[in-house]
């Protein structure tokens, strides 16, 4: 007998297939459009190509294909096509919070700026390399957002439902932009609260990754306010959950599932809510360990290894993962109650549940 998982995998591995396909045929087009101008270009183009297309669970097209799917069975074929325009927005957003966070690993890969530097250290030399490498990855991340909205402008559906889901990818970046603002402030000052973190996660992972691309979904589908507002009351809740379980991962999961060095979380300073529920419940010496760890470049493996186990003995973790159990079972509450198509129901119920036990 079949396992929900199995089932939830197989649709997932469908869609996929589906989007990597239409990534890879739009790639090709702007890699022969940039060679127009220039080599260097073209091989800028070559290494979004390879970025995007290096992994990814493309969950924020399938989210946009299922928000489709809440009102239309029409047209699907389309609506896979417009779906990538998430994709390069997530390529874009990564490749800049890769720069900002000096990350060098992306997917088990070199990040893009690093990849960027080495093509300097190839053609121009050393001097400089890393700061080319950034210039170069900020100007391909521009380029990955403006394609992004160029597939979505251009989508065969109604030009009524098209500006509406232009207007809210435009309002999707805003809000990480806004997120990002306030992650930045926050490790600079030092401090945060529980809310700020909800509030950060809110509007740079649940915008994004789940509410957004199901609202940009349903637009195309002729959505009015009502189905937005029900499809919000799922993917902020979903949103949230999603990214505290990422920030477990982060600490507690492995670089070969997660692609992301284990503990780089640490290493940046990152105030996640299993840290800040640490500190507020554990003596000082284990304070003085957390404190130490935290945002040091140079944390070793015992030392992250001592905050996963003060993490674990102050009841963060479970704190966490109760918190994620209790908000995707919100969202759940929130799509079962609603009018939708039962086929785009069954499976945003499915994979929420599939989202919250996730392992990478």
């Amino acid at each position: 007998m079949r396992t929900i998982a199995a089932d939830i995998s197989d649709t997932l591995a469908h869609y996929q297939t589906q989007v990597n396909e239409r990534l890879e045929a739009f790639f090709d087009k702007k890699i022969e459009e940039a060679s127009r101008i220039s080599h260097y270009t073209q091989e800028v183009a070559v290494n979004a190509k390879e970025y995007t297309l290096r992994g990814g669970k493309r969950l924020r097209p399938i989210f946009c294909i299922y928000g489709y799917k809440c009102l239309s069975d029409t047209n699907i074929e389309a609506i896979i096509e417009a779906s990538i325009s998430l994709e390069l927005m997530q390529s874009y957003l990564l490749i800049h919070d890769d720069v900002m966070d000096e990350d060098e690993l992306r997917r088990g890969k070199p990040t893009f700026h690093i990849v960027c530097k080495t093509l300097c250290e190839r053609h121009f030399g050393t001097n400089k390399a890393l700061e080319f490498g950034k210039n170069i990855a900020i100007v391909a991340g521009d380029l990955l957002e403006a394609y992004g909205e160029e597939v979505l402008a251009k989508s065969p559906f109604k030009s009524e439902y098209v500006k509406k889901a232009v207007a809210r990818y435009a309002e999707i970046i805003k809000n990480v932009g806004y997120g990002q603002i306030l992650d930045i402030t926050a490790e600079r000052k030092g401090s945060i609260t529980e809310d700020e973190i909800l509030m950060i996660h809110n509007l740079k992972t649940a915008s994004y990754t789940i509410e957004g691309p199901l609202h940009i979904g349903a637009l195309l589908a002729g959505a009015q306010e009502a189905d937005l507002q029900v499809l919000s009351a799922y993917g902020v809740p979903l949103g949230l959950a999603f990214q505290i379980q990422d920030d477990i991962l982060g600490l507690f999961g492995s670089e070969g599932k997660t692609g992301k060095p284990v503990g780089s979380d640490i290493r940046e300073g990152k105030k996640t809510l299993l840290i800040l529920h640490a500190l507020k419940r554990c003596n000082e010496g284990e304070k003085e360990i957390l404190l130490k760890a935290v945002g040091n470049q140079h944390v070793t493996a015992r030392e992250i290894d001592a905050v996963r186990a003060i993490v674990r003995e102050t009841g963060s973790f479970d704190y966490s993962k109760k918190l994620v159990e209790e908000m995707t079972d919100k969202a759940v509450r929130a799509i079962k109650e609603s009018p939708f198509r039962s086929e785009a129901k069954d499976f945003l119920i499915t994979i929420a549940d599939f989202m919250g036990k996730r392992e990478y």
